[in-house]
């Protein structure tokens, strides 16, 4: 009977870390303002490139923000501005892998991607694209997200002057002056099912944790 109520609380502890690790993992809305610092935005290209395949182009693009100090721009040799704000990135973007979706044109309203549920695991980068010369590109860190939310037409913000600032101002409805989105590309597959380093750590301090009560109960 001990060892049988042994098994069962063990069981659930399991369940509540698996439970616990997948709240971290929710759906995100991905917003575009560099000047806003937002929440796994690498930084925005605008206009967007245009020369090479998809998955080069956004490839390209990526590095180029990734190799530029936080809070910075840059005016780069395709006459684009790169704006790269605070967010961390992961490893250089590669097309190994890489998933170029097209086909957005005609559509209205936000897109959202399943992608755990589609691919079987998930991507470091993702890379949006606004309608190519009129609009601009946004690159963001999506690492261990199992599912992300962008919008569907963006606009270039312009300051009083009429600079840009490197935000893309998002919409989930066809307005006026706002480019629709047209391409996503997603770069870097990630390891099917393996937690991040913080997870196995907060995992394995669990089970250590129960094996030490486990002990003691037995030694009552």
């Amino acid at each position: 009977m001990k060892m049988k109520n042994i098994t069962k609380w063990l069981a659930a502890a399991v369940v509540f870390g698996l439970l616990s690790l997948a709240t971290q993992r929710a759906d995100a809305v991905l917003e575009m303002s560099y000047t806003g610092d937002s929440a796994n935005l690498v930084g925005t290209v605008i206009p967007g490139v245009l020369s090479g395949g998809q998955a080069d182009r956004d490839a390209a693009m990526t590095n180029t923000l990734l190799g530029m100090s936080s809070q910075t721009q840059v005016l780069g040799a395709d006459g684009s501005l790169y704006s790269r704000t605070t967010w961390p990135g992961g490893g250089p973007a590669t097309t190994v892998g890489a998933v170029a979706l097209t086909g957005y044109s005609g559509g209205t309203g936000n897109v959202t991607i399943d992608i755990l549920a589609t691919y079987g695991h998930t991507f470091t980068y993702l890379v949006a694209a606004y309608d190519g010369p009129n609009g601009g590109a946004a690159v963001f860190n999506i690492s261990g997200l199992t599912s992300v939310t962008v919008y569907g037409f963006a606009q270039p913000e312009r300051d009083g002057n009429g600079n840009l600032t490197g935000n893309l101002l998002g919409t989930d409805v066809a307005t006026q002056g706002y480019f629709r989105l047209t391409t996503i590309t997603l770069l870097n597959p990630e390891g099917v099912g393996v937690p991040d380093g913080g997870a196995t750590v907060m995992l394995l301090g669990a089970a250590l944790g129960a094996l030490g009560m486990v002990r003691r109960y037995l030694r009552s």
